[in-house]
């Protein structure tokens, strides 16, 4: 099974959308009104309910396990992998016996 590569600049593409999304919003909040006060009743909505002590609770605890993977799968990538090989010595030495000592 082939390992597929990612590119060079493979954050370039989600970087340039999520700039290009802030943008818009930042242009439809400056020139229209209603755009405005839709976009400031959501965010405060979603932050509110997002703000719930089961939810906030629940965000963080997978917010730090992402965080944990992420660190460990760089950590990984950095160091290598944890392969080692180790050398076997021959059962049968110079005197052709299986047994030690004989």
């Amino acid at each position: 099974m082939s390992e597929s590569v990612l590119p060079k600049r493979w954050w370039l593409a989600p970087l340039l959308f999520t700039l290009g999304l802030f943008a818009s919003i930042t242009l439809a909040c400056i020139l229209n009104e209603t755009a405005r006060e839709i976009f400031a009743k959501s965010f405060f909505t979603i932050a509110g309910a997002l703000a719930t002590p089961f939810i906030l609770e629940t965000s963080f605890a997978l917010f730090g396990l992402v965080v944990v993977l992420v660190f460990n799968e760089y950590r990984r990538l950095k160091d290598g992998p944890e392969w080692v090989e180790l050398e076997v010595p021959d059962k049968n030495d110079s005197t052709g016996s299986d047994q030690p000592g004989v």
